[in-house]
């Protein structure tokens, strides 16, 4: 794949969990290539755009293997809305109820967007050695968007006897 091909990719799969800009891929796609775990694809170029399209190499293969065995980084929580509600106290009246409101709608949004994606899949990869992992991930993101749901109402009948 190109580095747009990788972007567009990301986008259409991975985006509910997991995004990347192209200043983030064109030099991961460098640094991949200089270490020798990606490598060009000679193709003829259509159209007057000149294309780099990278393959995996058998070096690649091995290290992105071990990678998926390697346990996953703790990851430090950044969240803009908890730190906002935090500081709610000082935040304009009603502020803090917007927002979680707000949250509970694309909420929903998500999860429908995922119910949709799960019956699609499961319609038009049925038999897909890949279709039980993503559908981990994907029931992954649904719990969370219930969860956040439901928090969110919780979150606001807490709020509802402040002023604020």
């Amino acid at each position: 794949m190109s580095g747009y091909d990788i972007r567009r990719e990301i986008e259409e799969s991975l985006s509910f969990f997991w995004s990347e800009s192209y200043g983030q891929i064109y030099p991961a796609l460098k640094r991949l290539e200089a270490a020798r775990l990606i490598a060009p694809v000679r193709r003829a170029q259509s159209g007057t755009r000149r294309r780099r399209v990278f393959r995996i190499t058998a070096l690649g293969e091995a290290k992105l293997r071990a990678w998926l065995a390697d346990p996953p980084a703790p990851q430090p929580p950044r969240n803009e809305l908890l730190l906002k509600i935090f500081f709610g106290r000082h935040a304009p009246a009603g502020a803090c109820a917007a927002h979680l409101r707000r949250l509970r709608v694309q909420q929903q949004q998500l999860s429908a967007t995922l119910t949709r994606i799960t019956r699609q899949l499961r319609a038009e990869r049925q038999g897909d050695p890949n279709l039980r992992y993503w559908s981990v991930v994907i029931n992954a993101g649904l719990s969370r968007a219930d969860a956040l749901m439901q928090w969110s109402d919780q979150a606001l009948s807490a709020l509802a006897g402040g002023s604020r």
